[in-house]
Formats: structure tokens, sequence, C-alpha cells
């Protein structure tokens, strides 16, 4: 398992060359998991059947790059450095973590919680592309039918995606917009689930990874540049792995600050974090990391586990609001925007191909799933209908991150499924789980086991 997991950490790290650790400042940014800004990469689509011209979209996105959900000096990090620099035992590398993460203090101060500047950018060209790449969906009289949560970054994001999309609308548009959380939050309101995630810090797969990746070993060198040896010997192992996750969680939320470091009057250089861990240990951070959301959100070691079955209340709004479409056309689109915890459970229970790929062996959990190229900033699902004029059947072409992506499980020719055999193929999903699509999804969620 270890030589698998090392397998693994170089991997991710980019490399042993990138790896070394005395070239800290030097490493790639392949550790940022869920906080990997969103790249829009050349999108070269498979041609339409003859004659099928794009009609409705069904869509669900991730929010954009934010600021940090808590304020800074709520962090365990902060409580320390300020006790520790109180008491005089900060070594000069802790003098410098602590003017960072002060610093970072000021670019937050009023902002958690909100998407960033990037993060507007980021919805703004996925409302952009939409319209480019789907002109035809927005033809004629528009009404789009736009759900979010109850998280302010989520609303956030929903207004910057309608604004690069209505910038390129020719026509007026229709906006109806609902707080959903039933749909989109299904993951907080399961008894079962909360209790199945609160459990998997403690379950088999995460503590072997933990112990094979020598993780206290990390906690202990990372706390140990930073603080004097007296000190450090007064801190048990919870306090520094609480401490070590919270600068690594600056070191990957400054790459969502850009604009508001600046404005801040701070360059990134001033919030380098990554700079105070070895390449290595930003690897094996990073990958514990992705796997932690992989087992909490994503197939983990069951692709049919609770943490997947978790979003089947999302599955049958997108079937009963296609079949809406299909019955009274009266939403060209339908616009939700969430949550990583959305995306990822959502995209295994499509058995969307990669992104529902389980594994046993836990050793093989952070190769078979990255959060990076499943739930970046910003990640969506897309379902595209095409019909032909005076045709009665719907053909729907499935994108994740707005990439084109295949079923696991649905044979086609070309990217283009029937609707009719998509639909099957997931109503006998939901009959095996007992779900029918007239279910109350509340019930459901307090049912689930």
């Amino acid at each position: 398992m270890k030589k698998a997991l090392l397998i693994i950490i170089l991997f991710i790290c980019g490399g042993p060359i990138l790896c070394d650790s005395a070239n800290a400042q030097n490493c790639t940014a392949n550790f940022l998991g869920t906080k990997t800004l969103y790249k829009a990469n050349k999108l070269k689509y498979t041609p339409a059947p003859a004659g099928y011209v794009p009609v409705f979209i069904n869509h669900v996105n991730r929010h954009g790059a934010r600021h940090l959900t808590k304020d800074v000096k709520t962090t365990s990090a902060y409580t320390l450095l300020i006790k520790a620099d109180s008491l005089n035992v900060l070594t000069e590398k802790g003098k410098q973590l602590m003017q960072m993460v002060v610093a970072l203090q000021k670019v937050e101060k009023g902002n958690t919680k909100n998407i960033s500047a990037e993060g507007r950018d980021e919805l703004k060209g996925l409302g952009e592309r939409m319209y480019a790449n789907y002109d035809n969906v927005f033809a004629g009289a528009i009404n789009l039918n736009v759900a979010v949560t109850k998280e302010v970054r989520t609303e956030q994001s929903a207004d910057a995606f309608l604004s690069g999309l209505k910038k390129r609308l020719k026509d007026s548009v229709a906006i109806k917009k609902t707080n959903d959380d039933t749909h989109l939050r299904f993951y907080d309101l399961s008894p079962a689930y909360k209790s199945f995630e609160d459990n998997i810090d403690e379950s088999e797969p995460k503590l072997s990874l933990e112990k094979a990746a020598n993780i206290d070993a990390i906690n202990n060198a990372v706390t140990a540049r930073f603080f004097t040896a007296d000190f450090l010997s007064k801190l048990d192992d919870n306090a520094k792995s609480k401490f070590v996750s919270d600068v690594f969680g600056f070191a990957t939320i400054v790459y969502s600050l850009a604009a508001e470091i600046k404005q801040a009057g701070f360059t990134t250089a001033d919030l380098d974090f990554k700079s105070m861990f070895a390449c290595d240990e930003l690897a094996t951070i990073g990958m514990l990391d992705s796997i932690d959301e992989n087992l909490k959100k994503g197939p983990g070691t069951d692709n049919n586990g609770i943490q997947v079955r978790v979003a089947v209340p999302l599955l049958v709004d997108f079937i009963n609001t296609a079949d809406d479409f299909i019955r009274g056309k009266k939403f060209n689109a339908q616009l939700r925007f969430a949550h990583a915890e959305t995306i990822a459970p959502f995209a295994a229970l499509l058995q969307i191909a990669d992104a529902d790929r389980a594994s046993k062996d836990p050793s093989k959990l952070g190769a078979s799933w990255q959060a990076s190229k499943v739930i970046p900033l910003s990640s969506n699902i897309q379902w595209v209908f095409y019909k032909r004029k005076n045709a009665s059947s719907y053909l729907v072409k499935v994108l994740l991150n707005e990439q084109e992506v295949h079923i696991t499980g649905l044979a086609t020719k070309t990217i283009y499924y029937k609707w009719t055999d998509l639909c099957a193929l997931y109503a006998t999903k939901l009959t095996k789980l007992g779900v029918k699509l007239t279910d109350d999804m509340n019930v459901y969620l307090n049912t689930l086991k």
C-alpha cells in the first residue's frame, strides 16, 4: 500500500523533481482539489445528427471561486499563532506565517461566504458560453427557472451566470428564481447521511490511508517550523492536525482571491502560504483531502452507497423538469446553483464515466477519482436536449464541466443518447432504490438508510 501511495503522491505533485522539498515555492498547484479554479478548456463538440438542434437545457452548477466560509480569527491556526506570539515562542518562520494570516484576515474581512471576483468571472463565462453553444435554446420567448440554496454564494453565482447569458440574449427574458434546498442541499436534510458523514473520518479506509501516508509525521514536521520545541511539546496530535489543516486551507483559498488581495494592498507573495510547506507535504495533504471528498461525496468504495443515493432528489427533479418541458415547454432552461456536495454525488448517481469509479482498494481511491477533475470551483452538469423538426423523440447530450461524457452502462454509437433510453436507465435505477418519480423527496431523505 505504501508503494502505491508513493506513486500517487508523486503523480499528483507533478514528479520527483517538483517534489523536492527545497523548492517549495515551485510546487505545482495540483494539491488544490475542490479549490481548483475552473478552466474553460477549448470546446470541440460532436456535431448533432442531421436535423437535430438544441431545444432545452437542464443544468446544475457549483458556486464560483469563493472567499473563506468562516472568519480567519475563528480558526485554530489564528488562535494558536496569536497565543504563541504573546508567549514569544514563534520561530522566524512562525512570524512570517502570522504576518500572512493577519494579511489574509484583512483581505477576508466582510467577504466570508461570498464568491470572489474570480468566481464571478467563472460564472459569467459559463453563461456566455451556454448561449454561444446552444443559441437555438434561447430563440423567441425566453423563460428561465433558476434555483439556488440558502447560501448567498449560490445566488451570487446565479446572478453572475445570468449576467453572462443575458449579455448575449437578443430578446427579453422572464426569470423565476426560487430557493430549493430539498433538491440541492439534500446532504443536509438526511439524518442518515449526516451520521455517515460524521463517522467516515474513523472509517477503515480513511485511517489506513492516513497511516500509510504518515500524516502525523507531516503534521509534526509542519508545525515544528513555526513554534519552539518546548511550546510544540505541549500540543497534542489533534491540535497539530487542526493547525495544519487551517494553514493548508489558507494555501488553497488564496488562488481564488487574486483581485481582492491586490485591492487590499497586498501581493500574492504576501500571502504565499504554499511556501510554508514542502511540495511532497502539499501533495500528500492534497491527496488525502481529495480522498476525503471521494469517501464523503463521491463514489468512494461503493457507488451505490448512501453518499451517492442521497442525491436521488436531484435526479428526480431533473427527470420531472425534463418531462415538464416535453409536455408543456414552459421553461427554456432549468438553471440550478449549489455546492460541491451537490455535484459530486449527482455525477456518480448519473453514472458519468470516471466520476462514478468506486474502488474497494483504499490505496487506489486517490487515483480512481479526483476532486480537481470532478468538482473544481464552478463545476457543472448539463443535459442538453435536441429535437428534429416534426419529430416527437428527443436526443440528450450529457456534459460534465462542459465536456461531453459517456454514461456507464448505456451504449450509444455517438455521444447523443435517446431520451427514452436515458430516462429508462434512471427510472430503473430509482425503482431498485425504492423511489418513484412522484415521491415526496423530503420524506425520502428522512427515511434514507
